[in-house]
């Protein structure tokens, strides 16, 4: 994909456009023309740049309260889902007594659930931004946050009526069906965050979804580790409803954050690029 990718793919960085049509100009012309960025940079060294550029996720996250907040919706949702993946065979193997290779057909309701908000969240989102950039006459990130805020509120919903459905041992058809709206809202939460950081940070959209990225994979790592003794404790039902709760308040707390005050923390945050 990545050689695709650069044989393919359109230059779509400014920077890097600008830098080549500088290029040719000077080729052409003999004019010293450089772009801002070029007289920026000019005499560092190729370890400085380097430096920066690998340790700028770092700053992001350690410096920038919109990364931290971001990544806090962003992490409470990866580690639920991961929650899914480690435990849901088990759910079916375990607690219905189904086989294992049954109990991995019921991965398709995650699978249909990330599907289906893909193919309705993407024209919603682009819908809601539209909406409210002309109602308030400005492209602001911030008009992103609304979908946030409703996938937030679908995923806990989807989690705990699975929870109690496997606790009760409902049929089977219930459980997928929470795990459809759960993934779902899932998804639904994710894609304005990410366009919500694209928006945030143009110049180093990458490395702001990098700092993002960080405590996403560690809560990925670690929530799956406490799950068997969570459930042993709680229950589905319980343990579920727990996590749900965690996950409602915060993921809700957040977007409001944003909301509110999302313009005046993006206009402080400009250091540690």
């Amino acid at each position: 994909m990545a050689a695709i990718s650069f044989t393919t793919f359109r230059e779509t960085y400014a920077p890097v456009i600008l830098k080549k049509r500088a290029k040719k100009l000077r080729k052409e012309t003999g004019q010293p023309y450089y772009t801002y960025d070029e007289r920026t940079q000019e005499g560092h060294t190729l370890r400085k740049v380097l430096t920066q550029a690998m340790t700028r996720p770092l700053r992001l996250l350690a410096f920038h309260p919109i990364i931290q907040v971001a990544a806090v919706i962003s992490a409470i949702g990866y580690g639920l889902l991961y929650i899914v993946l480690s435990s849901f065979a088990e759910v079916w193997t375990a607690h219905y007594g189904q086989s294992v290779e049954i109990s991995g057909l019921h991965y398709i309701s995650c699978a249909l659930g990330e599907l289906a908000a893909s193919q309705v969240g993407a024209p919603l989102m682009d819908y809601w931004f539209r909406r409210t950039e002309r109602r308030n006459g400005q492209h602001l990130p911030e008009n992103r946050v609304p979908l946030m805020a409703m996938g937030a509120f679908i995923a806990p919903i989807g989690f705990i009526v699975y929870g109690w459905c496997a606790e009760f041992r409902v049929h089977w058809a219930w459980v997928d069906a929470a795990m459809f709206i759960t993934c779902f809202g899932m998804q639904i939460s994710g894609m304005p965050l990410q366009a919500y950081m694209i928006d945030a940070y143009p110049d180093h959209t990458s490395s702001a979804i990098a700092a993002e990225q960080f405590p996403r994979s560690l809560a990925a790592f670690l929530f799956p580790l406490f799950t068997p003794k969570m459930y042993a404790a709680l229950g589905y039902g319980w343990g579920n409803s727990a996590m749900a709760f965690a996950e409602l308040a915060l993921e809700l707390a957040a977007p409001l954050l944003l909301w509110k005050d999302g313009a005046s923390l993006r206009a402080r945050a400009t250091s540690s690029l």
